[in-house]
């Protein structure tokens, strides 16, 4: 603040030097020198003092500058160090469930190779149970059916040859009969 003030009044200072020796008139040849050296005087005092006025802030202000340039570039330095390791980590991470990720396809492949052989497995072996009690089953009423067979035709045997020795004894015992009935004949007929 007080280094404006002082800027200000020595603007204004030169400003009033030369409206105080406006009345008198020169010639084009006349160079006003003892205005031009006030003017330069006042110019020199004024850099002079502004140069030992604003030198310790403005080198302070560079100087912050300079350490708020350095604190931000550490600062950055140590957020792309993160920044980077975070992303070696998540490409790390990635990899990591990549290779999970096909190995677990693997996995699942083999698991499902390996169900599919035992359920193949499984069904040619309930196909081999089934065959086998189909052969079974079959053989049974094949020999089921063979004994139903046999026991129609032994009945049937059995009948007939019931009815050919009824027929049989019948006429034997007819042509016994009738051999008795003739020698009965005979026999009277001779007496």
């Amino acid at each position: 603040m007080r280094q404006n003030l002082i800027f200000t009044c020595i603007m204004l200072l030169s400003t009033i030097v030369m409206a105080a020796s406006g009345g008198e008139s020169h010639g084009d040849d006349h160079i006003p020198f003892d205005k031009i050296g006030w003017q330069a005087a006042n110019l020199g005092v004024l850099l002079i003092i502004i140069f030992f006025g604003i030198r310790k802030s403005i080198v302070e202000a560079f100087a912050k500058r300079q350490t708020d340039f350095l604190e931000q570039s550490e600062k950055t330095k140590v957020l792309l160090n993160q920044a980077e390791a975070e992303l070696k980590e998540i490409k790390t991470k990635l990899a990591t469930l990549e290779a999970g990720e096909t190995k677990s396809f693997e996995n699942a492949q083999h698991e499902a190779n390996l169900i599919k052989a035992n359920i193949i497995k499984d069904a040619e072996a309930q196909a081999e149970k089934l065959k086998a009690d189909a052969a079974l089953s079959i053989r049974n009423e094949l020999a089921k059916a063979k004994s139903e067979i046999n026991q129609i035709i032994l009945t049937e045997a059995v009948f007939a040859a019931k009815e050919k020795l009824a027929a049989t004894s019948g006429k034997a015992v007819e042509a016994q009969f009738l051999n008795q009935v003739d020698q009965a004949h005979a026999s009277k007929a001779t007496l």
